[in-house]
């Protein structure tokens, strides 16, 4: 059965069902309300009559009887009947013997009033007088019925416009939901068809269905942003190995051509060198896939932040110094613990502060500092150098990102890319900012929550 006739189906039974609830409801409140008020209405009757009785007598009863009969409601019921059940006075027509044969009370019966041609259902309050009469008032309680005969025919008659209605409704909601349906399934095809271009239509309704269309095309979003970088990453890879591979391809022929041993070991060395650069390259380029695969967390260790970066500031400062400027470090006070991978955050902050000294030397000072606080840790690396303008900085963050379009300088582009994966492993984040003038690299590290019970 096709999915939008389920949902016609459901939709027409839920109408269906809800419908009979309500009516069903007004039925039972409504017929037990009419038969209360007529049980009220006879026993205040038959109370009224009693007193009669007691304060007048016989007489004041026949008198009160004649006014009933005269001025009375015309579906009231009266009898006067003697000791042998026979009517003396009153205005039924037929008088079954099982009322007499029952105790005094209220009861229900089918009678005949005078005048009329078929017996009806009536409440009636029978009562045996001093003087061995019997007393019976009441009215007829037919109407109570007629309201739950009309009820009841009203009740067929709903049963059958809510189904319908409810189907119709069901056939509308059925139709809107394959049309959003469908519109997702036409963008999924397009998109098999190498198409990613393609993007799911989002109404203003705000339903379940514009929150599947906004996730499906953020995810298109990033797929496309994905492979976009693996595009730039692979023209990237080939341009800043295809010099390095080039190097090491002559130094190793030259190598076999030499015939000085001294030339040749040279050459050797040479090569060697160049290789170990490529096993850099390829190394940290292997440690930002896995930082990003979040597959490093299983080696994550209490450690000290602050002493981790005053290791790597003394011994980045001969370095520093050599290019002509300072490195200072401000020690945090107090330890400042972290569960993480101290490896590899050594491994950023070094490729920070390498960065740092690379290319902001010439501003003179390089500030090394960890900056602790309750939800989350701050390792900061600033310089006085030239910066990043805003709009290059996602361009800088990328693997292979060089901004010296001519990528004569050293490097393969690969530090502020690393530093941001193993950021990503800590679930923190690499910032970006100016330094006023420089620029000022901060890894944000949170701190959990049993890192501060730790703290």
């Amino acid at each position: 059965m096709p999915t939008t006739l389920r949902i016609a189906l459901l939709a027409g039974l839920l109408a269906l069902v809800s419908n009979l609830a309500v009516i069903g409801f007004i039925y039972f409140r409504t017929h037990d309300e009419a038969l209360a008020t007529v049980h009220r209405q006879v026993i205040e009757q038959g109370k009224v009559l009693s007193d009669v009785y007691r304060s007048g007598g016989k007489a004041a009863l026949d008198d009160a009887v004649d006014d009933t009969m005269t001025y009375a409601d015309p579906q009231t019921a009266i009898a006067l009947l003697d000791g042998r059940g026979r009517e003396t006075k009153g205005n039924l027509e037929t008088v079954p013997s099982a009322l007499l044969a029952q105790p005094e009370g209220y009861r229900t019966a089918l009678i005949r009033l005078r005048g009329q041609t078929t017996p009806r259902v009536a409440a009636l309050v029978v009562r045996r007088l001093p003087s061995g009469q019997w007393l019976i008032s009441g009215r007829i309680a037919s109407e109570g019925l007629e309201i739950r005969d009309t009820l009841e025919r009203s009740l067929l008659i709903g049963l059958v416009v809510a189904g319908l209605l409810g189907l119709l409704c069901g056939i509308i909601t059925a139709h809107y939901v394959g049309r959003r349906i469908s519109d997702i399934a036409t963008v999924a095809t397009r998109i098999s068809g190498h198409d990613l271009s393609q993007r799911v239509p989002v109404s203003r309704a705000g339903d379940a269905f514009d929150l599947l269309a906004g996730q499906i095309n953020a995810m298109l979003d990033r797929i496309t942003g994905l492979m976009e970088e693996l595009r730039l990453l692979t023209d990237s890879l080939a341009h800043d190995l295809r010099s390095p591979v080039s190097r090491l391809r002559s130094a190793a022929h030259a190598a076999a051509e030499a015939s000085d041993p001294k030339e040749q070991e040279e050459l050797l060395t040479s090569v060697i060198r160049q290789a170990d650069s490529l096993m850099r390259i390829l190394t940290t380029v292997l440690e930002i896939s896995r930082s990003e695969a979040l597959t490093g967390q299983k080696q994550f260790s209490w450690f000290d932040v602050g002493e981790l970066a005053a290791e790597l500031a003394e011994m980045y400062d001969p370095l520093a110094e050599e290019r002509g400027a300072s490195l200072d470090y401000d020690r945090p006070a107090h330890p400042v613990p972290l569960f993480g991978h101290r490896q590899l955050l050594a491994q950023a902050v070094s490729n920070l502060v390498e960065n740092a000294i690379r290319y902001g030397s010439a501003g003179g000072e390089i500030r090394v500092r960890v900056q602790p606080g309750e939800r989350q840790i701050r390792v900061e690396i600033g310089d006085r150098g030239p910066g990043i303008p805003i709009e290059r900085r996602d361009e800088a963050r990328r693997r292979f990102g060089r901004l010296d379009s001519s990528r004569s300088d050293e490097g393969a582009g690969l530090g502020l890319a690393l530093a941001e994966a193993i950021a990503h492993l800590h679930e923190g984040k690499l910032v970006l900012a100016d330094n006023d003038p420089g620029l000022l690299t901060v890894l944000e590290l949170p701190v959990h929550s049993k890192q501060r019970r730790a703290a």
